[in-house]
């Protein structure tokens, strides 16, 4: 829609207009072109040079946000007269997007804005994703073919350069590539030469490395091609709770092949998360796209539990010698039973081990561009995270994650760290695996306890971020009961969302507590039940995820105390938990004094308990900017006891023994 057509009383005709020239009964789309209006009497002047012509216009005005929602109101009639499918805007900033977000009835579903590597505009990206707008990128490429003798050429630039070769790709596949790759991002491309319109659409079915994409993500620099009289690009902040999206949805690179990606701003952590059944099995044919080209020509070593090694040990070290890598192995001890009566090797995440396996590692060799490659559950992903930030001070990092747990949790965060005497996970380092590789087939050798063990985790997001990821979760097991935890595609379908759902907070860490108090749902609670769980007399062992399914429940029951949420929301807490075969209440032996005792040991307890709260499913609680509240010690005591009560008044219903 053009500048002179703004008026609410031209847009009906404006579009009807259109409608006639082209022969069409209605449009897809119908774009706000730009967010200021001219009069009816501005119009093209032709000319020959530039091409087309220039404009004499009068400003009506410039950004009025009245004017605008006026505007975009009339817009809104030809969608109920089935004139147009979808509205969108174009060249709208974050502050103006987030007001017409507010004034209208019908929420925009495109944005049109120019972003490439040198004007990337993060936070318009981040508010189009987290409202579900789809983005648009407009000069993608940095009209290469108009740029003045003093502007930059991305099309040149060293850097984009440098990674087409890599890639064997053009310059142009490369920038198309990134932002489509980023998420959210369609590009519109020019060209009037038919071999390079064939090119430009060449950009699927492969991808660049999350070093690639943070090479060209430090390329940012604020320079805009697209300048023109009549607008200034005033970059304003949008006034929202939490600017950032709540999902962001992975690709499939090909069929069955499933890649996501989580990184931080201004830190040099990135990793990429490839989803792909079967490919343990043909390392040999994917161990090169795996394990990052720099450490190709290096020693590189596979670190590895008894019972994964058993399994896959020899086919994964063999596939990458036959790919042409240099590779060793080394098998960490396991118990084939715990005290928890499962299979694991919690009990060998110590600093002795991790001592030992350095040990083997440099006696062996290695160089800068070595390679540590975990391949089992999240306690062989966290201990090999914490030897390749250790080692050199920091070498490539790959993890092949054979868990639920490792799969929806432990593998798919920078944090890694081994346990001490006084609780978990107290000495480690923020390190990021260049590439997180999981393979749902491996999940077949998972004992039915182990894979809810890890959905608890999965289902943690759902309770904190999302109903719809609960339904995933929960509406399958109460349809097909235990069945359900063995069937491949309901748990490669619930890894996926629980990976989209938690990319975001991890991307977006330093912005709010939201993304350190949903990953850690539960967490103050569970961690001291799981700890006492081990340690007092009478009481069955949990694993970690059963642990955090109680410490939810309890939280919900504190958020309710509060005022918070409303007993229905703690009882949706105990019905969804349950639902899936996980226990939510407090062992019979276990005291809620002990617990309290426990909990001083958490990282968030400062002075009293720090712990995120739902007021209700799938929305975290908010009070002045913070989703982190200190609780009054008595109120945790309160809500251990009411826990514990439900359990007496109904132990079939409420159990706090795994049921599986």
């Amino acid at each position: 829609m053009s500048f002179c057509d703004l008026d609410q009383e031209d847009v009906l005709k404006a579009c009807k207009k259109c409608l006639k020239v082209t022969g069409l009964t209605y449009l897809d789309g119908y774009l706000f072109h730009w967010p200021t209006q001219w009069s009816r009497e501005s119009s093209r002047v032709p000319e020959e040079k530039p091409v087309g012509g220039k404009f004499q216009y009068e400003v009506v005005h410039k950004g009025d946000r009245t004017a605008i929602a006026a505007t975009y109101a009339a817009m809104e009639e030809l969608v109920k007269q089935d004139l147009v499918l979808y509205l969108g805007v174009s060249n709208f900033s974050s502050r103006l997007l987030g007001d017409l977000m507010t004034d209208c009835q019908i929420l925009p579903q495109i944005c049109e804005f120019e972003r490439q590597p040198y004007l990337q505009q993060k936070k318009l990206l981040s508010l189009c994703s987290s409202r579900g707008v789809r983005v648009i990128a407009n000069s993608p490429l940095g009209k290469a073919g108009s740029c003045g003798p003093n502007e930059p050429n991305l099309l040149h630039d060293s850097c984009v350069l440098e990674i087409a070769k890599e890639c064997d790709r053009t310059a142009a596949q490369v920038l198309l590539r990134w932002n489509v790759q980023c998420g959210n991002v369609t590009v519109v491309p020019k060209s009037i030469q038919a071999e390079r319109i064939q090119q430009n659409a060449d950009i699927c079915g492969w991808a660049l490395t999350s070093e690639q994409m943070q090479k060209l993500e430090l390329l940012d620099r604020g320079h805009r091609f697209l300048q023109v009289d009549w607008w200034d690009f005033k970059e304003d902040e949008v006034e929202n709770k939490l600017a950032q999206p709540t999902l962001l949805p992975g690709i499939e690179i090909q069929t069955g092949t499933y890649v996501n990606a989580f990184y931080r701003e201004n830190k040099p952590l990135c990793s990429t998360i490839i989803i792909e059944r079967g490919c343990v099995e043909n390392m040999e044919q994917r161990a090169l796209d795996f394990i990052p080209k720099k450490c190709h020509a290096a020693h590189n070593y596979i670190v590895t539990d008894e019972i994964v090694d058993a399994l896959y040990g020899e086919v994964v070290l063999f596939g990458m010698r036959k790919a042409g890598l240099t590779v060793d192995k080394f098998v960490m001890p396991a118990n084939e039973m715990d005290e928890a009566g499962e299979p694991s090797c919690e009990t060998y995440k110590t600093l002795t081990v991790f001592s030992t396996l350095c040990d083997k590692i440099l006696a062996k060799g290695i160089s800068k561009h070595s390679c540590i490659i975990s391949l089992g559950g999240g306690v062989v992903n966290n201990m090999c995270g914490f030897i390749a930030s250790s080692l050199y001070r920091g070498i490539t990092l790959v993890h092949i994650t054979t868990s639920m747990m490792g799969m929806t949790d432990a593998a798919i965060d920078f944090k890694q760290a081994v346990n001490h005497m006084r609780g978990k996970n107290l000495i480690g380092a923020y390190y990021p695996a260049s590439t997180i590789i999981i393979d749902p087939e491996t999940l077949r050798s998972l004992s039915k306890r182990h894979i809810v063990n890890g959905l608890s985790e999965a289902l943690k997001h759902g309770l904190a971020q999302s109903i719809d990821v609960v339904k995933e979760i929960v509406d399958p097991v109460r349809e097909n009961g235990r069945e359900t935890f063995h069937d491949s595609a309901y748990l490669e379908s619930v890894c996926r969302t629980c990976i989209d759902y938690k990319v975001p907070t991890l991307i977006h860490y330093e912005e709010s507590d939201f993304n350190e108090m949903v990953p850690q749902y539960g967490h103050a609670v569970g961690h001291a039940v799981e700890h006492l769980s081990f340690h007092t007399e009478g009481v069955q062992p949990l694993l970690h995820g059963e642990a955090v399914a109680i410490g939810m429940c309890i939280t919900a029951e504190v958020a309710y105390l509060l005022g918070i949420c409303t007993e229905e929301v703690v009882d949706q807490h105990y019905d969804f938990i349950s639902a899936i075969y996980l226990p939510v209440c407090v062992p019979e032996q276990m005291t809620p004094a002990a617990i309290m005792r426990k909990m001083m040991y958490d990282k968030h307890y400062v002075k009293k308990p720090t712990i995120g709260m739902a007021i209700e499913i799938g929305n975290m609680y908010c009070k002045d900017g913070s989703y982190g509240h200190a609780v009054d010690e008595h109120i945790i005591l309160q809500a251990i006891q009411a826990n514990i009560k439900r359990r007496m008044s109904n132990a079939d219903m409420y159990p706090s023994k795994t049921p599986l």
